[in-house]
């Protein structure tokens, strides 16, 4: 008679296992986590958001540039050139640049200027007898790659600084040298006045060029913005060719500071550097 009460514990067991398994399999199944969601996917790149164009118009103010006439051992005497002057000029430019962030930017500008009316004046007798006067005109180029960094935005008025460096090309042309002798024979010919012009032939120098900015920006919308600001820049040296006598003018430390007014047009649609558009106020509040 104990055999089947045996069974029976067996059997009994047995349910209850499966009754165990059964119950906990739920909650196993809610233990297990959701599978991950997929990585977002990437920002799309867009080529060409940061590129901008400019155009310029220049008004150069030249400062006085040093005389650099090479000494001449036949005529130790030969005075030193004075009064060096070169015309303020106008002129105009362009160039293409690209926006890498929201306070860094760089472009690559070319700018011509007009021809700068240029005089010097020597004297042996410190202007008492007679003078020389050494004359003609200067074009300049220059090909400079600039880095900017915007400073903030103001009620739409975005202050910026920056610095260049490149090439100046200097073409000298219409070139002369002239005597007038104030006391009759000043030179060893008779009479008083002015000699006959000397010319010299025409001369170019590419040099290194370099410049400093500072300037404010203005987004009018629709990508254009006004640009104005103040430039220094050095442009290095300039020579004319040689005269019949072997003479030629040579100037060096060539100088100038620039007012700049200018339209840039952005291609990325002419948002705000700071990223938020034109308000008023100070964007850093």
């Amino acid at each position: 008679m104990t055999a089947p009460r045996t069974n029976r514990s067996a059997a009994v067991a047995a349910i209850l296992s499966g009754l165990a398994i059964g119950i906990s399999a739920p909650a196993f199944a809610a233990d297990l986590l959701p599978p991950p969601p997929p990585p977002p996917a990437p920002a799309p790149v867009q080529i060409g958001s940061g590129w901008y164009l400019r155009a310029d118009f220049t008004e150069s103010y030249y400062n006085h540039p040093k005389d650099s006439t090479l000494p001449d051992p036949n005529d130790p005497g030969m005075p030193p050139l004075v009064r060096l002057r070169l015309s303020h000029e106008a002129g105009y430019g362009g160039g293409v640049g690209y926006r890498f962030n929201n306070w860094l930017r760089m472009d690559a500008t070319i700018d011509q200027r007009g021809a700068s009316r240029f005089s010097t004046y020597s004297s042996r007798s410190n202007f008492v007898t007679g003078y020389n006067i050494e004359a003609g005109k200067l074009d300049v180029l220059t090909g400079l790659v600039n880095v900017y960094a915007d400073l903030g935005t103001w009620w739409g008025l975005t202050p910026y600084i920056g610095a260049g460096i490149g090439v100046a090309d200097k073409s000298f042309n219409n070139a002369y040298t002239q005597t007038t002798c104030i006391i009759p024979g000043c030179d060893g010919s008779p009479g008083a006045g002015a000699r006959p012009a000397a010319k010299r032939r025409d001369g170019s120098v590419t040099s290194l060029a370099w410049a400093l900015t500072g300037g404010v920006s203005y987004e009018i919308g629709a990508g254009f913005a006004l640009d104005a600001s103040y430039r220094y820049v050095n442009l290095g040296r300039a020579k004319t060719g040689l005269d019949d006598y072997f003479y030629g003018t040579r100037l060096k430390d060539i100088t100038a500071n620039e007012v700049r007014v200018g339209l840039r047009y952005s291609f990325a649609g002419g948002t705000s550097p700071l990223g938020g558009g034109y308000g008023g106020g100070n964007p850093y509040e």
